[in-house]
């Protein structure tokens, strides 16, 4: 997809990616990741460190992560956030962390001017840890370049 941005000449191409992560929901682990689909074509670079690494090129991203969980009590709750070349970068999700409820979705954005790398990790677990739900848990990245 490419569109104009309103009053400039400047044209921008929209792609997206879905994969599906797994692990166990343990304290500072990183999740495993397969692409399900890119979309127009490829971006993602490379799945590396036994596919708990997505390397991304330079553009600018949105991700999110959303997870899919089996909890054997309400205090079982886990939480997890996206990082980018290391650092911890922008709002948690959780497995009904705080509010014993509902499932929050991680989500950053970011913009790369070289490649990056791009992990996501569990960072806190309070009880014990939940179950994934692996074929349900989904990550979206979106990617606009010029």
């Amino acid at each position: 997809m490419t569109y104009v941005t309103s009053g400039l000449n400047i044209t921008k191409s929209l792609s997206m990616a879905t994969l599906n992560w797994t692990g166990t929901a343990t304290t500072n682990t990183d999740m495993t990741f397969t692409i399900d689909d890119e979309v127009p074509s490829s971006f993602i670079t490379s799945l590396t460190s036994s596919n708990t690494e997505i390397n991304l090129p330079a553009g600018h991203y949105f991700v999110q992560a959303y997870c899919d969980y089996t909890r054997s009590s309400t205090s079982d709750n886990n939480q997890f956030f996206w990082y980018i070349d290391g650092t911890q970068s922008g709002h948690y999700g959780a497995v009904d962390f705080y509010n014993i409820r509902s499932s929050d979705v991680a989500e950053t954005e970011f913009t790369l001017t070289s490649s990056g790398i791009l992990t996501l990790k569990i960072t806190a677990q309070n009880g014990s840890a939940v179950t994934l739900n692996n074929s349900h848990c989904l990550a979206l990245i979106w990617r606009v370049t010029e």
